[in-house]
């Protein structure tokens, strides 16, 4: 049952890693390369959002 849970948290932690990468080089692009503000907006909304989950995260995993 460990391995499972080491699996989960490997996926979903590859998941996030990749959205908060794009996320970062769509900010970049929306502010240095093409000024976009739907760019710029989507990327901060996405890399929030991950942030939330990162941090959401971090508690339950003190708290256990």
């Amino acid at each position: 049952m460990a391995e499972r849970g080491a699996e989960d948290w490997l996926i979903r932690y590859l998941v996030v890693l990749v959205v908060g990468g794009v996320a970062l080089l769509a900010l970049l692009y929306g502010i240095a390369l093409e000024w976009s503000p739907v760019a710029v907006v989507a990327s901060l909304v996405v890399l929030a959002i991950t942030s939330v989950v990162v941090a959401r995260d971090l508690r339950n995993w003190r708290t256990a």
